[in-house]
């Protein structure tokens, strides 16, 4: 009798042990960090922790061990003099918009939300270039460049609540990105803190002003956090368009709605922007308070050109004549600013719709030649409909920047394996026809397994070598971008 009942004290005994370990090392890391930062600004407890578990692709949770905000520029410089000797991983977060799975706490450890660093120090207009910290919301700047007659470029959907660190460390594009490029095309400078807290300029507005140093921002655009934490940018800046019109047409099927895509590449009016949604989207929209009035059943491209208004305005209706003879019969177009809103509205909330449809969704980033379109979008929709997965295409038609969105249950066993099969055979053909597996979301850790399909041993192992040479240990963001890049204490 007393041989089990023994047996099942010391099993609890152990888990006691256990716990409390966990509960003691916890414990002393929340002590080092209130040594770093005023108490008010770290978190430690359940409730303050669960918000941080996951990005905007929500079904990978990792509950980190703490959560820092510090207060500015100089705190978080403090905080990094520090951070090493934490002993625990350290992960970088803005907004947590991204869609890969950037700023999660992969592997535990304590989470940096730098959202307070927020002011925008400088506009100069006349050099074309402004200077912002890297916890600035895009639309926020963009509301504050607009009275002096210039914008910053890249749009991604997530524009109202995404941070440019964020978008710096995704090299994010947006709408917009086919005609003014993405993230990486206006960074002029980057103002970074490496782990021993020894602050960095890298490049800065043109025209120089003060050291320079070494200008290795390419090195920090799309790094996703793994080598050092950005404080502030100085961005390119563009002249307002003068004048602005916006197309809405819907085609019967992908092979006219493809044909339309490949005419407006090749037109002389050079389009800002070409976005398609397919049917499943279209119905989502037209169910939704976005509605505005398109056919059942088609797929729609939303394009737009821009520029000095009389070269702008002869271009009209040969792009509308285009899109005719590509296969529609409902062209619209406008520059009127609330028709052309309402149109963008529906377009830029399709994200947020879908959690309407479904539990949970995975949205898949990946880029192709346009010449594969119609393959590619064709499995897609084959490969989720066998799989029983609804699959919703929203994306950026003009770079060949492919959004897939598939809607699952993650309560339901064996859906998620699902979604992540067809994920990887997607990825593969991507590979296949000549793309490769991010337009702008990035890597993190949601892709990183597919990274030998586009590199071998020896690419892989110099990119590896960049990040070791910030941060040998891989304290920065680990299990990001590389799956074997690990921490260890």
């Amino acid at each position: 009798m007393m041989g089990p009942w023994r047996s099942f004290v010391l099993k609890a005994s152990s888990i006691d042990i256990s716990t409390h370990k966990h509960s003691l090392v916890k414990s002393s890391l929340e002590s080092q960090l209130k040594t770093l930062l005023p108490r008010g600004r770290v978190f430690t407890s359940a409730a303050q922790l669960a918000g941080y578990g996951a990005d905007g692709l929500g079904y990978k949770n990792h509950i980190p061990d703490a959560v820092v905000i510090p207060a500015d520029a100089e705190e978080l410089v403090g905080f990094m003099k520090g951070a090493k000797a934490l002993h625990v991983p350290v992960i970088l977060r803005g907004a947590g918009t991204s869609l890969s799975g950037g700023p999660v706490a992969a592997q535990g450890g304590v989470i940096v939300h730098t959202s307070a660093l927020k002011r925008i120090r400088e506009m100069n207009v006349k050099g074309f270039w402004c200077e912002v910290e890297c916890g600035v919301a895009l639309n926020d700047l963009d509301a504050a460049l607009k009275p002096h007659g210039v914008f910053y470029p890249p749009d991604p959907s997530s524009g109202p609540v995404c941070t440019l660190g964020g978008n710096v460390a995704s090299n994010a594009g947006g709408a917009h990105c086919f005609r003014y490029g993405v993230t990486s095309n206006y960074v002029l400078g980057v103002e970074a803190v490496t782990l021993d807290g020894t602050v960095h300029r890298f490049g800065g507005p043109a025209g120089g002003r003060g050291p320079w140093r070494e200008d290795w921002k390419r090195f920090m655009i799309g790094s996703e956090g793994t080598l050092a934490a950005f404080t502030r940018f100085w961005l390119r800046l563009l002249p307002l368009p003068e004048k602005v019109w916006t197309f809405r047409a819907t085609y019967p099927d992908l092979k006219t709605t493809e044909a339309a895509i490949h005419a407006l590449v090749a037109h002389t009016s050079y389009p800002a922007a070409i976005e398609m949604l397919d049917p499943r989207g279209v119905a989502m929209v037209e169910s939704s308070q976005m509605a505005c009035g398109l056919p059942e059943g088609s797929f729609m491209l939303l394009v737009e050109i821009d520029g000095p208004e009389p070269l702008v305005n002869a271009r009209v209706e040969p792009v509308a004549e285009l899109l005719r003879r590509a296969g529609s019969k409902d062209v619209m177009f406008s520059d009127e600013d609330e028709l052309r809103k309402k149109l963008w509205k529906a377009r830029k909330a399709a994200g947020g719709l879908l959690g309407q449809l479904s539990p949970a969704y995975v949205v898949q980033d990946a880029v192709i030649p346009k010449r594969a379109l119609a393959e590619v979008l064709q499995l897609v929709y084959d490969e989720a409909d066998a799989a029983g997965i609804p699959a919703v295409n929203v994306f950026h038609a003009g770079d060949g920047n492919l959004h897939p969105n598939f809607l699952f249950d993650s309560r339901v066993p064996g859906d998620l394996d699902k979604v992540e099969l067809i994920s990887k055979r997607l990825m593969q053909r991507v590979i296949e026809v000549g793309g490769t597996l991010s337009g702008e979301h990035g890597i993190g850790n949601d892709k990183s397994s597919y990274m030998p399909l586009v590199f071998g041993p020896d690419s892989m192992r110099l990119q590896l070598a960049v990040p070791a040479s910030f941060n040998p240990a891989h304290q920065m963001n680990p299990l990001k971008v590389f799956d074997n890049r690990r921490f260890a204490a």
